[in-house]
């Protein structure tokens, strides 16, 4: 055997590590760099010491309070306005009918610490609210979101925004811990594959509606009178 044929499995298996590697980076987090994937957010005290964390973010062209109301009237659409996932990719994974609201509802716009965000079509799963700093940040947590062969879990979930004058950057963080402590060992790239692709949708969801509503507002201004 040549030595060109002997480094072939060598480079498939470093190939699939690196593959792999990019895949777990990827489950965990998006859109943020090392320091602000790795730095403390609002809600990490809810769950000290995860077993599954991601950290992922997006910048929207339009300022916080323009993007505040889309975040306070979250939840299981037909209780609140949605998630902000394509409608198909609701369809396909919870069976979901009640597409996510494209408008800002003032009914949804009022929340308090301690209310309850419905997560289910019939209520029994929902977040609770922790932390909340209108038009800055909204933290939420969970015992209800378990998945077989999870017997209990803590779940936290924080939106902040940070604004950077016309622009936004949202970042959302989600922690979680369980027992038995094998079960998200288990979950976890199903999970981090979940949060992928739901987590990036959302993102996107807030955005497109965000930055929508700002430009529509910029038409609705009059032009000055340039002969005044």
């Amino acid at each position: 055997m040549s030595i060109e044929t002997a480094r072939r499995p060598l480079a498939g298996l470093a190939a699939l590590a690196a593959v792999g590697s990019a895949l777990g980076r990827w489950g965990r987090r998006s859109g943020v760099t090392d320091r602000e994937a790795h730095s403390v957010l609002p809600g990490d005290d809810f769950v000290v010491n995860p077993m599954w964390e991601s950290t992922r973010a997006i910048t929207i062209g339009a300022p916080p309070e323009a993007v505040w109301p889309w975040i306070a009237q979250m939840g299981f659409p037909g209780y609140r306005g949605g998630w902000y996932t394509p409608h198909w990719l609701d369809r396909v994974q919870w069976g979901i009918r009640v597409r996510s609201a494209d408008e800002i509802r003032r009914e949804l716009q009022t929340l308090s610490i301690g209310d309850r965000v419905a997560d289910s079509r019939d209520g029994c799963v929902y977040f609770t609210v922790e932390e909340l700093e209108l038009g800055r940040r909204l933290v939420l947590s969970s015992s209800r979101h378990l998945l077989k062969p999870m017997r209990s879990i803590e779940f936290s979930w924080a939106f902040v925004l940070e604004d950077r004058g016309l622009d936004t950057k949202l970042v959302i963080r989600a922690r979680a811990r369980c027992q038995p402590r094998y079960a998200l060992r288990v979950l976890a790239p199903l999970i981090g594959i979940g949060d992928l692709v739901n987590a990036t949708s959302m993102l996107r969801g807030i955005k497109q509606r965000a930055e929508r509503t700002t430009r529509t507002v910029q038409l609705r201004v009059p032009e000055v009178d340039r002969g005044a």
